[in-house]
């Protein structure tokens, strides 16, 4: 929790930056460098973004592996549990640890979800043509995190309601080891700890694939998005020096004439 503490509170101060940006007025009640200022910084931090949620994305990927890694450490403890009737502590407090692993990559997935959903939002206010390109590919980032949050949360509650357990009893490593140690006490316990451990871990593997896969996506609209709002400034600078060009040096009095009379 403490990873998503940290993620929110780094979230707070990238938008703070961006909405002081945003709205600070022009120095003097003029326009010119400082809105020019306004707007570099704005394009700055949502470049940033991007490629914070392009780390995301290479981070849960990195996560897939670790619980398939450990799915697989649960299949062999059930094996194992099924050979010798019940598990020793020392292999117990190794599963009781493997899971508190587990419960942290979790954490640390919702906080990285957490944000990148902020961000999709920011974007959306930011960059119009973001929505544009979300649109044509009829996905909604926001939507699918929201969408994943809820099932993951339906999957674990299910999954240790035969145990007389829910999501909050594993909210911290303390409450993890002494839930866990609780129900070791029985080899069913035992059993139903493993098999509820195996349910959460094939489907936070599935949601990290989902996860990643979004999050791809998402940072390559934001940049696609930034890349065209940048051509489109670039063009009407471009306008506006040929603009300047066509009307230097033209004298005062110069002009069309007709019938000796000056237009």
């Amino acid at each position: 929790m403490k990873q998503s503490k940290r993620i929110f509170t780094s979230f707070i101060t990238a938008s703070a930056l961006v909405l002081s940006t945003a709205n600070a007025g022009t120095v003097g009640g003029f326009g010119g460098s400082t809105e020019i200022t306004q707007l570099a910084n704005n394009s700055q931090l949502a470049a940033q973004y991007g490629k914070q949620v392009q780390q995301y994305a290479t981070q849960i990927q990195q996560y897939q592996t670790a619980v398939q890694q450990f799915a697989n450490q649960v299949q062999s403890y059930k094996l194992m549990l099924q050979n010798i009737g019940t598990l020793p502590q020392t292999q117990w407090n190794q599963f009781a640890s493997s899971v508190n692993k587990m419960r942290q990559i979790m954490d640390n997935t919702a906080g990285m979800t957490y944000t990148a959903a902020n961000y999709d939002q920011m974007f959306k206010q930011m960059y119009p043509g973001y929505q544009k390109l979300l649109d044509s590919g009829n996905v909604d980032p926001t939507s699918i995190y929201k969408s994943l949050d809820k099932q993951k949360t339906a999957t674990i509650n299910d999954s240790l309601k035969r145990l007389n357990l829910t999501q909050a009893d594993l909210e911290s490593d303390t409450s993890t080891m002494r839930a866990l140690q609780n129900v070791s006490q029985s080899a069913e316990g035992q059993l139903g700890a493993i098999q509820a451990a195996n349910e959460i871990a094939l489907h936070q593997t599935n949601t990290l694939k989902r996860l990643h896969q979004t999050m791809m996506m998402q940072a390559n609209m934001q940049a696609q998005a930034i890349a065209a709002d940048q051509q489109n400034k670039d063009a009407v600078k471009a306008q506006e020096a040929q603009w300047g060009k066509s009307n230097v040096n033209i004298a005062p009095g110069e002009g069309n004439t007709m019938g000796g009379r000056q237009w």
